[in-house]
């Protein structure tokens, strides 16, 4: 069914728990963006505990989003013209506005509705603070530092303060970053409704309560953490240390609107049956054999390798409330290990980067036909790109749209040659090594010099390959410090 201009939707919040509303303001043409006409959703400013009735109709007004830094706005969203059937038609009004809107996305899962619903529940005094504060260019003293009552991050590394409690002169600071404990932190995070993202590293906490907090994000080192009780409203866990941890974590419904991100590894988080969602960066070796029956109601699962192997990936097809799975550069499974459609009956978003050419091949000839599938199997790699490229830092360079094929093969000779290079300095150094060593890094830098597509991403690829390479040197024979002024002094990217 196609959206028409004027209608009026209720659909279920999972956010809220509660039903919300929206309407379809108008129909617009198509853009640069796509070939298909959009649907422009304007919010409503509507919550029950049952869906929208026929009867409401005429009490209803758009949503006005404000929250944290958002400046006082209609919300709005393109989104394509076909109803998800969710969504239910309650009747029809007519349009709130035909405000332009450039914001692009999915029918709204709610969370930006639920985001406004959450900062209207703050008393209206600390909200008006909070406003304030962004325009203020006032300054105050936090730790002997002087600082901008506006800022919205504080680190302790660099704004050393002694009481956490001292932060409440910044009244729209919504994020800290710590790298030692502060004792008092935890009292002052239960009286701040506007801190939403917290790292801590180095606390040597055994156990840690951040229940009573509004913690949505948080970065956490688990060394040494024994027992972990979650803010009501983390929605993502993400572990700052590799390999697996030893904490029993504790989480609002088990685990049902929480995301877990782990480094390396991970064990099955038993206590946590309905986590939400769980994603893996920098893989090495990965079994999924154990992961269904801890996690059974899982959403999300995100697989990114460093390269490496996915061992048991058939069990994927356990996940059968799984919505969205993606993976990159993970290989060791084939077609036989590819679920089908009727195996993963909820899944609507798959996508796989970098991985075997059977089990692409197998990917798309099962998925394809599926509807409403947002499918994107990319990059399959045969037998022989795996031997020659497993060690090779700009291996995502391989069949990169942006970057010519020739650039892409010249960036991994170029790093073989180097790393060649100075690990044979390093091991058999003679008196010129670090001359020889300075040179080799000069045309690296040049290599790359010559190339004119490079944006940030591949400037940052550029420069951890080179880190990598001189953080695996033998002995402190070369420098590296001083290589690494030589490839900032003489790279133009």
């Amino acid at each position: 069914m196609k959206a028409n201009a004027g209608e009026v939707y209720t659909v279920y919040n999972q956010y809220l728990k509660r039903y919300t509303a929206c309407q379809v303001a108008y129909i617009a043409p198509p853009d640069t963006v796509s070939r298909q006409p959009w649907a422009v959703v304007l919010s409503l400013d509507w919550v029950g505990d049952a869906p929208l009735t026929t009867e409401e109709l005429p009490r209803l007004r758009p949503l006005y989003k404000d929250f944290m830094y958002w400046s006082r706005d209609l919300h709005l969203r393109r989104v394509p013209v076909e109803i998800p059937p969710q969504y239910t038609p309650v009747g029809t009004l007519p349009p709130f506005t035909d405000q332009p809107c450039h914001s692009y996305g999915g029918w709204n899962d709610g969370y930006e509705v639920y985001l406004q619903m959450k900062w209207r529940a703050i008393p209206e005094k600390r909200r008006r603070a909070f406003k304030e504060a962004m325009e203020s260019d006032e300054q105050t003293e936090i730790g002997g530092i002087s600082v901008k009552v506006s800022i919205h991050r504080v680190m302790d590394k660099y704004t050393p303060f002694g009481s956490a409690l001292e932060l409440a002169a910044l009244p729209c600071l919504s994020e800290i970053i710590c790298e030692k404990w502060h004792p008092d932190l935890l009292e002052f995070l239960r009286g701040n409704p506007f801190i939403r993202e917290l790292t801590l590293l180095n606390h040597s906490q055994r156990t840690l309560d951040l229940r009573g907090t509004s913690i949505t994000k948080l970065m956490l080192d688990m060394t040494g953490l024994q027992e972990l009780w979650l803010g009501e409203d983390t929605e993502q866990l993400l572990f700052q240390n590799k390999g697996p941890d030893a904490c029993t974590i504790h989480a609002s419904e088990d685990g049902s609107g929480l995301t877990l991100q782990f480094i390396g590894g991970c064990r099955p988080h038993t206590e946590l049956p309905n986590l939400r969602g769980l994603h893996g960066i920098w893989l090495k070796d990965f079994d999924l054999k154990s992961l269904p029956d801890a996690h059974p109601r899982l959403k999300k699962l995100r697989l990114w390798g460093a390269p490496g192997n996915l061992q048991n990936f058939s069990a994927v097809a356990q996940f059968r409330e799984l919505t969205d799975f993606s993976a990159f550069d993970l290989f060791g499974f084939g077609a036989a290990d590819i679920p089908a459609p009727e195996q993963m009956p909820e899944l609507r978003w798959f996508w796989m980067t970098s991985l075997p050419e059977t089990a692409a091949k197998a990917a798309k000839q099962l998925w394809k036909s599926k509807p409403g599938i947002d499918l994107q199997i990319t990059k399959p790699r045969k037998p022989e790109w795996l031997a020659q490229n497993l060690d090779n830092p700009f291996r995502g360079w391989d069949g990169a749209e942006h970057i010519p094929a020739a650039a892409a093969k010249k960036a991994a000779n170029q790093y073989r040659k180097t790393r060649s290079q100075l690990m044979k300095l390093a091991a058999e150094p003679g008196e010129d090594a670090q001359a020889q060593a300075l040179d080799a890094v000069a045309a690296y830098t040049q290599t790359f010099n010559k190339m004119g597509f490079i944006e940030t991403e591949e400037r940052d690829e550029i420069y951890m390959a080179l880190r990598g390479i001189l953080d695996a040197l033998p002995g402190d024979t070369l420098q590296g410090d001083a290589l690494i002024e030589k490839f900032e002094e003489l790279r133009d990217f």
